[in-house]
């Protein structure tokens, strides 16, 4: 009996720390409706063209169909806006797109302010906001540069920057959960400190680190939680079936559903029901945590340089949150 009682204590432990962790990693799923903005810029009709991304707009064409594919196998309401630039056109028409649910969008910092503002009038507390941005993040603090509205002249890069600060505030007055999707340079600076986790990008220390996530206060789930293609290094476009993507955007488009191999643009889907159900689901549940990890686990380019496996090319997604998650959608 004495032989088997290490055993059996550690059996016990194991299974109060399983039980205890569900705590930590499970709530009750949002059963409300589903917002979703989906941004892409190409830049392409600002002056400098050596700014000129070429997967940022079908980032934001694809993934606006492919979240309304999810919300619709989950069951629930979806509201959905396409904010995309693309093209050189600089007239007076292309900047005044209107904003209503379902059409294309300008993504000027006027009108995004404006989307959010349209949300947060009509969104109730169990509802769910998801918001992606595909396109330049600012060297080397991360702020987003949006579209800009003159039809000549200079056009200064300061003028069109998003800092994290405005982006996190326009979100939070949004009611109910947030979820914020970056592809873009330097977006881990979007990472704030939360009660189980803390901002790699500005904090290194592993003590700290760790001294944060086993902090003997009540753990509290945030209500904006964030993944973003890359800590403080940049972010990498990919070809795919004759068109381009974000690599990480790419990832997450398929663990959402998106058909693969990759189709090309003319034979894109046609109906939210040729989509699958997300290969990045736990069981019956889409969490932020399994998304993030099949994200890391399936972009090209490998999320750390080595030794014995050098790259130039490596991007690491990050997210917040520590042992916090945020169920997203139940099927």
């Amino acid at each position: 009996m004495r032989k088997n009682l290490p055993k059996l204590i550690l059996l016990l432990l194991i299974t109060t720390l399983a039980l205890s962790s569900c705590e930590l990693f499970w709530e009750k799923p949002i059963e409300g409706d589903v917002y979703t903005v989906t941004i892409g810029i190409d830049y392409k009709n600002n002056d400098n063209t050596n700014d000129n991304l070429a997967g940022t707009v079908t980032d934001a064409r694809e993934l606006f169909f492919t979240f309304d594919s999810v919300t619709s196998k989950s069951g629930r309401n979806w509201n959905g806006y396409l904010l995309v630039q693309e093209g050189d056109a600089r007239d007076a028409d292309t900047f005044n797109t209107s904003i209503l649910a379902g059409s294309d969008i300008y993504p000027s910092k006027a009108n995004l302010e404006q989307v959010l503002y349209t949300i947060k009038s009509t969104a109730k507390s169990n509802d769910l906001t998801i918001l992606t941005y595909s396109g330049h993040g600012f060297s080397p603090t991360g702020e987003l540069i949006l579209a800009h509205t003159k039809t000549s002249g200079v056009i200064s890069t300061e003028e069109l920057k998003l800092s994290p600060t405005t982006l996190l505030t326009w979100m939070g007055e949004i009611p109910g959960k947030k979820l914020i999707i970056l592809d873009s340079c330097y977006s881990g600076h979007f990472l704030e400190d939360s009660s189980s986790s803390l901002s790699l990008v500005y904090e290194n220390s592993i003590n700290d680190w760790f001294s944060q996530y086993w902090a003997s206060e009540d753990y509290t789930i945030p209500d904006i939680f964030l993944i973003t293609a890359a800590a403080d290094t940049e972010s990498w476009e990919t070809g795919v079936a004759g068109h381009s993507h974000g690599d990480f955007t790419l990832a997450l488009l398929k663990g959402l559903g998106w058909p693969d191999p990759h189709p090309t643009i003319s034979n894109n889907p046609t109906s939210v029901d040729d989509l699958s159900l997300p290969r990045a689901r736990k069981g019956s549940v889409l969490t932020v945590d399994s998304l993030y990890t099949y994200i890391k686990e399936h972009q090209i380019n490998p999320i750390r340089s080595t030794l014995f496996w050098p790259r130039t090319r490596v991007q690491h997604p990050m997210t917040n949150g520590g042992a916090m998650d945020m169920v997203l959608f139940r099927f």
